[in-house]
């Protein structure tokens, strides 16, 4: 009988020990797979970083990519909160128009420096959301949605009459200067890429710390995460506070990428849409996404200017198709071949024993 004992003893602890050795390896993986992601993000940033120094790269190109990058950060912005707390707004155009002014007005009255600029633009739109969030929160689903709406078109009618702002006229501001030397396309261009760089690594460093668990957790179960002990109005301000930020750093470069603001621009409701289209095609769950989204929003009209009224029909056809087909964006459709080769490799290291789920942070 003793002998039989100790065969068992044996055999459970070598099932124990391939168990521990499935589960390390398997671990091993899925920081391999992160840390290859990172690699890729790495990648693609040194890539727009030299971009400038290729012969066959003109001005206006530099000119145009800082607009889609004005985009993408606008829509990571709206991404924090659409994507990770389940808030819907579509007033993010007011933050844009907020982060803007204020630097366009900073500049023009004191002459502050672009960068200086930028920062002034991310404070005031993100305590005007912080503000702003504890009424929002307030209201929920369509009624929330309206709400930020409402927002955009006040924000909208101040610029357009109160003389300060210069209403339709605008503020014309002078050429753009960093450190105390101008800068042109190439340098702007430099500027808009070095702010992406940052807004992505806060996302993803959000994303993956326990502010971002707490965001998720409110969005995919609002009540069990309260009763979890997690502060819903705290971390849902925090949420909408942080996504006016980002949408006001975006709102500064567009001011300054063709130095002039007027309320003819920043009073359009268009913002706003475009900047949430961005996020729902190219997807609100992967960093990816707004990437995606913010160089169709951008492209699409460029590549019809000559047909502008069919670039709003196929902005419409394809939001459509995506909600039909893509609901989770067009990123996801990007990331599924891999998202799948990964899960197998997975699967078939870990076996059923061990949890197969793929890393959040594409």
């Amino acid at each position: 009988m003793s002998i039989n004992n100790n065969q068992n003893t044996d055999i459970q602890a070598n099932q124990n020990e391939e168990t521990r050795a499935r589960i390390s390896t398997v671990k091993n993986l899925k920081r391999r797979f992160v840390r290859n992601d990172v690699l890729a993000m790495v990648l693609l940033f040194g890539l727009m970083l030299i971009a400038p120094l290729f012969p066959s790269v003109k001005g206006w190109m530099l000119s145009q990519a800082s607009l889609v990058i004005i985009y993408i950060i606008a829509a990571l912005g709206v991404m924090v909160l659409v994507g990770f707390t389940g808030l819907v707004s579509v007033g993010h155009g007011g933050f844009l128009a907020i982060g803007a002014y204020t630097s366009a007005l900073l500049t023009l009255h004191l002459g502050v420096d672009l960068v200086v600029g930028i920062i002034a633009a991310l404070l005031m739109s993100g305590l005007i959301g912080a503000g702003l969030a504890l009424i929002f929160l307030r209201l929920s689903g369509a009624f929330m949605a309206i709400g930020t709406l409402g927002f955009a078109f006040f924000v909208g009618t101040i610029l357009n009459n109160i003389p300060f702002f210069q209403g339709r006229d605008g503020i014309l501001l002078d050429a753009n200067f960093v450190l105390g030397f101008e800068i042109y396309d190439h340098g702007f261009y430099l500027v808009s890429v070095v702010c992406l760089i940052l807004v992505t690594l806060f996302v993803y460093m959000l994303v993956n710390s326990g502010t971002g668990r707490a965001f998720m957790a409110l969005r995919d179960a609002e009540k069990a995460a309260m009763a979890s002990g997690v502060n819903r109005l705290k971390f849902r301000t925090l949420a909408f506070s942080i996504s006016a930020a980002i949408t006001g750093i975006a709102g500064a470069l567009n001011a300054h990428v063709v130095n002039y603001v007027s309320a003819e621009v920043f009073a359009d409701i268009w913002y706003s849409v475009d900047i949430l289209m961005a996020v729902v095609v190219g997807g609100s769950v992967a960093i990816l996404g707004p990437f995606v989204g913010g160089f169709f929003v951008v492209m699409m009209p460029f590549y019809f200017e000559q047909l502008a009224d069919f670039s709003f029909i196929m902005k419409g056809v394809v939001l459509i198709l995506v909600l039909r087909f893509a609901p989770a964006g067009v990123a996801e459709l990007i990331l599924r071949p891999l998202k799948n080769a990964r899960r197998t490799i997975l699967r078939n290291v870990g076996g059923s024993m061990v949890e197969t789920k793929e890393p959040k942070d594409d």
